[in-house]
């Protein structure tokens, strides 16, 4: 694992399964510091097209590819405590009835991740 900026190394939990991906990490900033970061990130995920960032979360959605019909990925922020975040980053195809993305969903939850931990 790359070195994330000022997250914690807990790890990044990423799980997929039926083309569907899930994974989370927590990060030593308050809540309100990571809407601006996801914005930040974008700029360095060319695949990745922000489509709304509220203060508790924010989408994207994945071009397609090879691999995939392309994705909606959503990230939760919920404050632990008052400097620690938990990010929650969900990743679902844009077609609904894909069963299979060849990885492509883990690898976009996990760019989207460190993209945002790099930023904070």
């Amino acid at each position: 694992m790359k070195n994330m900026g000022n997250s914690k190394t807990i790890s990044l939990n990423v799980t997929s399964k039926r083309a569907r991906a899930r994974g989370e990490m927590v990060v030593a900033a308050p809540a309100a510091a990571l809407p601006p970061a996801v914005e930040r990130a974008a700029f360095q995920l060319p695949r990745m097209t922000v489509t709304g960032i509220w203060a508790d979360r924010a989408e994207m959605s994945a071009a397609t590819n090879w691999k995939s019909f392309g994705a909606n990925i959503v990230l939760t922020f919920e404050p632990l405590d008052a400097g620690n975040t938990r990010v929650l980053a969900t990743s679902t195809p844009q077609v609904p009835t894909t069963l299979l993305d060849y990885g492509q969903g883990k690898s976009d939850v996990t760019d989207v991740l460190q993209a945002v931990a790099a930023q904070l």
